[in-house]
């Protein structure tokens, strides 16, 4: 599975654990600031839990793979790009739907951008906001809040302004645009959508208790002024209202005795065991594939060298930290070589790397050190790897013709440069390369090698073995 895939459903699963933990044990509590971190806190941690590396903490040793290496392998990233597949088709899906949303996103942040643009700056008895002339609810937006007066009664604007005062003093702009956010990058998740709206019905909650408490209207006169307040066109989209779609929740929670201290234990049990079951839950180690062992960083490779292990970088010794700091793109190939090198550079060094740039690939030392040590340039990988089929078809044919020459020689005894040889060795060599042969017959035979040579002996004599001794 490719690794934004496997990111985001480790993001969205724990989205909807926390969302289920609010839902099933906090959203009924009167601990309205506390659930607003709560939530604050989910969207953050889902986002940031599946890039932590909980292996070095738990000190996991890495997995046996990254240790066994070939005696010379060569990594390109600039290999071709995978064909079309159903991942890439996933992740083709899941990108429109973030560009449909952020369309949206931005055509209501230009919906409030034009609704400033016609309001203008005002005050009642010392409290500023903007005057709107459009019939609609009021609302707050960053550090304003917008009204129209001459839909409320004097006796109602205490009320009003005092809510959206908190709004701002809050900063609550600031935790719908995160769960918008989050809406946008997760919303192929129910969860999510549920997490918004937890979000904003919290926040009205908050608002509701401090306008209570300042005084300014009591319980039953205030819930009426929210009920007519209902009844008004909605604004703008992003903005914190004075009403929501949740006006039954909202009076609930106003007549809700308030939650006893004991519960707030249930969020020191609650945030911990979630977090630990996401970490839990997710996959340990690097997605599996061939995209992502094509793709594996270097620095993956290289966790499972120890000090015995010597870096080069373009030609010149280098440490792990540099090359790791190196961008994946910039690396045009990294060569790796273990027993052939061992006592070459220094007692105890096991394993060499060399990695070589993009910028460093034609550097002097570049070459110098693959001409010494025998590292193949990219050129010449490519080239090999072009030529490896034929190759391989070659060394078949080779193997069938052995074969078949294995096949029609006699049962007898072979004599290969004057040492008995068994007949699959002698139909290993080529044709071009031999001298003579010589075929010596029964009692001439017998006479020469004994009863060995009863079924006939067969004398090879190669071209190589007849240039020596002459």
């Amino acid at each position: 599975m490719p690794a934004l895939l496997l990111y985001l459903l480790q993001v969205n699963g724990a989205l909807l654990l926390f969302y289920a933990g609010y839902w099933l044990v906090l959203r009924r509590l009167t601990f309205y600031t506390l659930n607003r971190w709560y939530l604050l806190f989910s969207v953050g941690f889902s986002a940031a839990y599946p890039v932590v590396d909980v292996s070095a903490w738990l000190a996991r040793p890495v997995a046996a793979t990254t240790q066994v290496l070939g005696e010379t392998w060569t990594y390109l990233p600039t290999a071709a790009a995978p064909a079309f597949t159903y991942w890439t088709s996933l992740e083709w899906a899941y990108w429109v739907g973030v560009g449909v949303l952020l369309l949206r996103l931005l055509a209501q942040l230009t919906g409030l951008y034009r609704i400033r643009r016609a309001s203008r700056p005002a005050q009642w008895h010392g409290q500023q906001y903007r005057r709107v002339g459009a019939a609609m609810n009021p609302f707050s937006f960053g550090r304003t809040v917008y009204l129209n007066p001459d839909q409320h009664a004097p006796s109602e604007l205490p009320a009003i302004l005092r809510h959206e005062q908190v709004h701002v003093q809050q900063w609550h702009t600031l935790d719908v645009l995160v769960a918008q956010l989050a809406q946008v990058f997760c919303w192929f998740n129910p969860g999510v959508w549920l997490l918004r709206q937890a979000v904003q019905e919290n926040l009205e909650f908050i608002t509701d208790r401090a306008v209570l408490r300042a005084g300014l209207l009591d319980a039953k006169a205030y819930q009426y002024s929210l009920l007519k307040l209902s009844t008004l066109a909605p604004s703008a989209a992003l903005a914190n209202h004075f009403t929501f779609l949740t006006l039954k929740n909202r009076i609930a929670m106003m007549n809700k005795k308030r939650s006893a201290t004991a519960y707030l234990g249930l969020y020191a049990l609650l945030i911990p065991g979630l977090a630990l079951l996401a970490f839990a839950c997710a996959p340990q180690g690097e997605p599996a594939g061939d995209e992502m062992e094509v793709r594996k960083t270097s620095s993956a490779r290289f966790d499972a060298m120890s000090d015995s292990t010597l870096f080069f970088l373009d030609g010149k010794p280098s440490s792990k930290a540099a090359v790791e700091a190196i961008p994946e793109i910039g690396i045009v190939q990294i060569h790796g070589a273990g027993g052939r090198f061992r006592g070459e550079f220094g007692p105890g060094v096991k394993r060499i790397f060399l990695v070589i740039t993009k910028t460093g690939e034609n550097s002097p030392a570049t070459k110098a050190f693959r001409q010494k040590y025998g590292f193949q340039t990219r050129a010449e990988f490519e080239k090999e790897e072009a030529e490896r089929p034929a190759k391989e078809a070659r060394e078949r044919e080779e193997i069938r013709q052995r074969d078949e020459r294995f096949k029609q020689l006699p049962d007898a005894l072979y004599i290969l440069n004057g040492e008995p040889v068994d007949k699959e060795e002698i139909s290993e060599i080529n044709a071009e390369a031999i001298e003579s042969v010589n075929v010596l017959k029964g009692k001439q035979a017998i006479e020469q090698y004994g009863e060995k040579g009863r079924n006939d002996v067969v004398i090879v004599i190669t071209k190589k073995h007849s240039q020596s001794t002459n």
